[in-house]
């Protein structure tokens, strides 16, 4: 029961603070705006060039968070089910996948929900061949699921390459590019009602099936005696998680480390029973890449691709967990 109560202060202490940095990444950014601004346009008394600078940014920062709770609980989820602390929609080639999705439709000159769904369909698919490889080598090891998923995160480069040679350098290839190194820049509200809605369901639905996650650790005889099904649910939260990532990609594009390093940074604040873990993954998920986010537009005049600041962020953490382990996580 302390071990409880200490989880939920854990937790609210890191909602507080993902409210404190939504504040201060209002106030930040090529135009700097002061806490008098940011309150004025929340109760709606801020003038009109202050108002529109603080609506786009407000907006981004929704995206942000629904994004880096998205792709963190995700990778809770892939890890889970898979029993494999190295899975991630990167690392199994979702996200890899989704892009192939998202890059053919920009080909195409589909419009945004066309885009959703081939990075969707494209994101499943890439799944389904990974576990096949999987299943083929015959090994229950964890480093085979992972090298199924660079094999097939290899593929789904090539044929992105093969994408861009075709594009057209002026305008789709830029668009392309754009989704590889994943950015905010070009997030609007028109773009946050198409997908946010995807993004906020899925996140909703791993929070309340959180403890199917810990039934699915069990063997299978336990799990049918509870009365559940396991291929049932294991196959629902991969599709899940993998429609998360799909519409992360379609949102933003690939950003790299935060489904891989945010699981491991919130079980090691509140353990590793989901019930906790996947909530404070959700807020850890969303704190981390609205900090590179906010980094990404503040540093520099141009916007630098999130990929690259989650990446400087994301290493070094992932590298003192795995020393505070002392033991191999596959």
């Amino acid at each position: 029961m302390a071990n409880r109560h200490r989880n939920i202060i854990k937790m609210t202490v890191a909602a507080v603070l993902l409210i404190v940095l939504i504040l201060v990444s209002m106030m930040l950014g090529r135009y700097n705006l002061s806490f008098h601004d940011v309150m004025n346009y929340f109760f709606n008394r801020a003038d009109s060039s202050t108002k529109l600078i603080l609506k786009l940014r407000f907006t981004r920062i929704v995206a942000v968070i629904l994004v880096g709770a998205g792709l963190s609980m995700a990778g809770a989820t892939f890890q889970s089910v898979f029993n494999n602390d190295l899975a991630s929609p990167n690392i199994l080639g979702v996200a890899t996948g989704a892009s192939v999705g998202a890059a053919f439709a920009i080909l195409n000159g589909l419009p945004i929900y066309l885009i959703e769904l081939f990075a969707f369909v494209m994101g499943v698919l890439t799944m389904f061949l990974t576990l096949l490889i999987n299943h083929f080598l015959h090994n229950n090891s964890g480093i085979t699921l992972i090298l199924a998923g660079i094999i097939m995160a290899g593929l789904m480069q090539s044929i992105l390459g093969s994408i861009k040679y075709v594009a057209d350098p002026e305008d789709q290839l830029q668009s392309i590019v754009y989704w590889e190194l994943g950015s905010f820049m070009k997030v609007d509200l028109s773009s946050l009602m198409s997908v946010g809605p995807v993004l906020l369901v899925g996140i909703l639905f791993l929070f309340f099936a959180r403890w199917r996650l810990n039934v699915l650790s069990l063997d299978e005889a336990t799990i049918k005696t509870i009365g559940i099904n396991p291929n049932l649910n294991r196959n629902l939260m991969i599709l899940v998680a993998t429609l998360l990532t799909s519409a992360a990609v379609c949102l933003c594009g690939v950003i790299g480390w935060v489904g891989l390093v945010v699981p491991h940074i919130s079980r090691s604040i509140v353990g590793g029973d989901n019930r906790n873990a996947m909530p404070m993954t959700g807020i850890t998920g969303a704190i981390l890449l609205l900090i590179a986010d906010t980094l990404a537009r503040s540093i520099s005049v141009n916007d630098i691709p999130l990929s690259i600041v989650t990446g400087f962020i994301g290493v070094p953490i992932f590298v003192f967990i795995l020393l505070r382990r002392k033991d191999t996580v596959v």
